[in-house]
């Protein structure tokens, strides 16, 4: 169990108004749940910037922040530490004056790492001066120990293998025995590395696949697909190998798509991988999605829902029952939204109970269940099951199909609060999709209280933000779409010397490794099921009528919503016409 010493960092934060004694309480609870550290997991969630948590280290243990995003370290420097000590404990050193050490620690009260770092130093007639730094700075120094490089050439060779930028990977010949490769340790090690540089850099997605001569490995950060690394194209097949060892899945079955699960330790916190091997031409692709329960519970205005539709959600939570749904593409944060949503309504008086595919979030007090669809244990089967648990919140992660919409809706009418996805292109979509999977208007007006659409956009990085001057058609169609919209002051978000629009871009930097991007935010609408709402609904959703209906509920459409965070400097247009198109 962890100890008080274990929360130093949150209560220190919490002393200081970084976060609220609500958070404060959420967090000792949950960690004393699953038996970690509130401080690792505060760092886990993300609720705070790693600049503000860096700051409190240096508080409480009184060492300086040594600023080392960017920062390029010098080979000799670097190797003082060996690579080793260095992942273990989380430590780099970055700089080396006379004999004098300047090391970066993530955890300073880990006296074990310290005493590493002593040790080593001693050995070399060094002095050690510490320092904390932003976990992602360090992160990217420890980086250039070699990481997947050191890997591929360890498995082939540094004659034969370098582990390249695009564009730059030599041809490789001959085949290697792929049984004996791939139980062969620096196989391990190479997945081993393309799995811990995913979540050592949050992306979401890790996609390996064959090309001509050589395997690609791209990673999702923040929504878009990175081409990272070029492997040697015969190692592709013992690299599929071995995921499929972990995955437990069928070595010698390549004709048919499997699926499976992973689960790993990284950071010390459970991971899971969802698998997905699909056959090609000749070779395998696998595709793994990126889960970690421990991951933040956003609240909803963190998620970039405000003003109107941020009152119109959380009117509709505090109804007894009735179906919310949330809708958009895959990928779009509708997981995210709906456990921010369940996080407001999970209260030791009610019984929450989840079905998913899979298990995203861990949602303290709630009973989560992962449906098996290759047992039989689905969606629907599961939603039979679940009405007879005593429920008064019911989360169901998808509907696929009738079956499920019928249950749910069914579910909703009788007394429960039931919440669920939909893949739709925006709020009022979700409508003709139900009655196309067979359910009745009147059923569907009966039941429905709300539905959300969204999208994700990409974050300005703020350290690097600029002003910009919009293209005047762009400006043009801003002023025309945001001209009727209540609550929006244009003048507000002009220049007072040009009077144009204000935009913003990120020009790029270190911290945001160049992109100009950190993070992502949702844009949102929220369509309310009014009594006239109903009325449409039964009477056959003419569109003037619906259009007449977003008016009257003054209801902020998607692109609306962009428009204004592009105003606000919170996002680019780009991002925001990119998301809108899909």
């Amino acid at each position: 169990m962890a100890g008080q010493t274990d929360n130093n960092i949150v209560r220190f934060l919490a002393q200081h108004g970084k976060i609220s004694q609500e958070q404060f309480q959420e967090l000792i609870a949950e960690a004393q749940e699953v038996n970690i550290s509130a401080d690792r997991l505060l760092e886990t969630k993300k609720i705070l910037s790693e600049e503000d948590v860096a700051w409190a280290k240096s508080q409480l243990y009184n060492i300086p922040i040594a600023d080392i995003y960017g920062m390029v370290v010098d080979r000799k420097v670097l190797e003082i530490i060996p690579k080793d000590v260095a992942e273990n404990y989380n430590v780099v050193a970055f700089a080396k004056e006379k004999d004098i050490l300047k090391v970066a620690i993530l955890d300073p009260s880990n006296f074990k790492a310290r005493e590493a770092v002593e040790f080593v130093a001693r050995r070399k007639n060094l002095k050690v001066e510490l320092c904390t730094a932003a976990t992602t700075a360090l992160k990217n120094i420890l980086a250039q120990y070699g990481g997947l490089s050191a890997e591929v050439e360890e498995v082939v060779g540094a004659v034969e293998s370098r582990f390249a930028s695009v564009g730059q990977e030599k041809k490789i010949t001959g085949e290697m025995d792929i049984e004996k490769a791939g139980q062969e340790a620096p196989i391990a090690k190479l997945v081993s590395s393309i799995l811990k540089y995913a979540v050592d850099n949050q992306a979401s997605d890790i996609h390996i696949e064959p090309l001509l001569d050589k395997t690609r490995v791209r990673y999702r950060l923040d929504g878009i697909l990175k081409e990272t690394a070029l492997l040697p194209g015969h190692l592709h097949s013992s690299i599929i190998s071995r995921i499929k060892v972990m995955a437990n899945l069928k070595l010698d079955e390549t004709r048919v798509p499997q699926d499976g699960r992973i689960r790993i330790m990284a950071a010390n916190r459970k991971i899971d991988l969802r698998i997905s091997v699909l056959p090609l031409f000749d070779k395998e692709k696998v595709v793994m999605r990126v889960l970690d329960p421990m991951r933040r519970v956003f609240d909803l205005k963190d998620l970039g829902l405000w003003g109107n539709a941020l009152e119109v959600v959380n009117k509709n939570l505090t109804r007894p029952h009735g179906l919310i749904l949330i809708t958009g593409p895959t990928g779009s944060g509708k997981t995210t939204t709906i456990f921010a949503a369940m996080k407001i309504l999970n209260q030791p008086a009610v019984n929450v109970v989840t079905l998913e595919d899979p298990i995203e979030y861990f949602l303290s007090g709630a009973n989560q269940s992962q449906v098996k669809p290759n047992i039989g244990y689905t969606f629907a089967s599961g939603l039979r099951s679940i009405v007879r648990q005593d429920p008064d919140i019911i989360m169901v992660g998808e509907i696929r199909d009738t079956e499920t919409a019928e249950l749910s809706t069914h579910a909703a009418l009788t007394g429960h609060v039931v919440l669920s996805t939909l893949h739709t292109n925006d709020s009022f979509g979700a409508i003709p999709r139900l009655i196309d999977m067979g359910i009745e208007p009147f059923l569907i007006a009966s039941s429905m209280n709300l539905v959300i659409a969204q999208r994700l956009v990409r974050k300005i990085c703020p350290h690097c933000a600029e002003q910009v001057e919009p293209s005047p058609q762009i400006e043009e169609s801003i002023e025309q779409s945001l001209k009727d919209t209540k609550d929006i002051d244009l003048d507000y978000y002009r220049d007072k010397k040009t009077n144009h629009l204000k935009f913003y871009r990120g020009r790029g930097c270190s911290r945001c490794n160049n992109e100009g991007y950190r993070g992502r935010l949702a844009i949102f609408e929220a369509l309310e099921i009014t009594d006239e709402m109903k009325k449409i609904i039964t009477s056959g959703c003419r569109i003037e009528e619906v259009k007449n209906e977003f008016c009257r509920q003054k209801m902020i459409t998607m692109l609306q919503d962009g428009y204004i965070k592009v105003l606000r400097g919170e996002t680019t247009i780009e991002e925001v016409l990119r998301a809108a198109r899909e």
